[in-house]
């Protein structure tokens, strides 16, 4: 099996040149040189942890770009990042206020918190155990990661 040199492309044994960017078929070498990161649970489960650890899951997310089990970790931690900041921006731009800031939302912001930090241990669980099940409420409704940067 040939590979282009230039774009890494598969090349077809008959061809002359690359139906991708169309190198010279003379220039092909034997393998193209790919990073490959094992994808087995228990090689990325502490990747898997990192996620639900705030802003920590940036690690994972770039050190374990092609583990498809880190990555998910990374999504549904990412989730639950935007949750918690939303409820701080929340809480600290409406606090002002009177009555809404000072009462209801200190109640809402610390009911929100228990939220993130339960679902953030569910999630660390599921990492541990090797799992890629989706949290509660959040699951696959809302990926933010995949909004945002288009991953």
């Amino acid at each position: 099996m040939a590979y282009c040199k230039q774009c890494g492309a598969q090349l077809d044994p008959d061809s002359k040149y690359c139906p991708s960017c169309g190198a010279s078929v003379n220039q092909a070498q034997s393998a193209p040189r790919v990073e490959i990161v094992s994808d087995q649970p228990d090689c990325n489960k502490w990747f898997g942890v990192l996620a639900y650890l705030g802003p920590v899951l940036f690690v994972p997310m770039f050190v374990r770009k092609n583990s498809r089990f880190a990555q998910f970790h990374v999504r549904q931690g990412f989730n639950l990042l935007v949750f918690w900041v939303v409820l701080t921006v929340a809480r600290y731009t409406l606090g002002i206020i009177p009555y809404v800031g000072t009462h209801f939302l200190k109640y809402v912001f610390s009911i929100g918190l228990i939220g993130v930090s339960v679902f953030s241990i569910i999630g660390i669980i599921n990492a541990l155990r090797g799992k890629m099940t989706t949290l509660p409420l959040f699951g696959d409704k809302l990926d933010f990661l995949k909004m945002i940067f288009k991953m």
